[in-house]
């Protein structure tokens, strides 16, 4: 078991456990450029269905922004809940997409108002994760048909994409909305791409 995580890392998170981790990443004491819950969601799978699986102690100080500030945590017993919290996602994240079929949904934010869902802080944690090992992913990207399938996600994250697709008349709304639907057959498509590559560069999923 890694240090500093307790034995409930092995454990899905709970809905109160997710509501409160999302409190947390929303709160007074993490840095500005923290990440949202969804955010989180996206950054993760990333990293769980790319080419490289890096060390925790490289992907996780990413989630509290990339400046290298952490969060005013009350006490170092915070500071291991919210990072068994953290982990235990990250697994929850590895065992779905290993599941036969692959039980991913990704987690977004919903327009009450509209009932559409709202994908881009999910898509921009993603594209974190992707820029996190940049150059492990040039295959894929120099990959017409594999990129085509992260084209709408990539797009959704881009700021300079979603303006050019509503100079053209879209509804980034509906856009985002539909993208959302999509992404539980593109993530797993993505990754078994990498998959399917002669002498992947992975670790083994799960966390402890």
């Amino acid at each position: 078991m890694a240090k500093g995580f307790s034995a409930a890392t092995l454990a899905p998170l709970t809905e109160n456990e997710l509501d409160d981790l999302a409190a947390f990443l929303e709160s007074d004491a993490v840095p500005e450029e923290c990440m949202d819950v969804s955010m989180l969601h996206g950054y993760l799978t990333a990293l769980l269905i790319g080419p490289v699986l890096p060390e925790a102690d490289e992907w996780l100080p990413q989630v509290w922004g990339e400046g290298g500030e952490r969060p005013k945590f009350a006490s170092p017993a915070e500071a291991a809940h919210i990072e068994d919290l953290i982990v235990r996602l990250f697994n929850q994240l590895s065992d779905e997409l290993a599941a036969e079929p692959p039980a991913f949904t990704p987690l977004v934010y919903v327009d009450e108002e509209r009932n559409l869902d709202i994908v881009q802080p999910w898509c921009y944690g993603l594209s974190l994760g992707i820029a996190l090992r940049e150059k492990d992913w040039e295959p894929l990207f120099g990959d017409e048909t594999a990129e085509q399938l992260l084209a709408p996600v990539i797009d959704c994250a881009d700021e300079m994409a979603r303006e050019e697709l509503e100079a053209e008349g879209e509804d980034l709304a509906q856009f985002e909305h539909e993208v959302a639907a999509l992404l539980p057959e593109i993530i797993p498509q993505v990754r078994s791409w990498w998959l399917a590559r002669e002498k992947p560069v992975r670790a083994p999923g799960r966390r402890r």
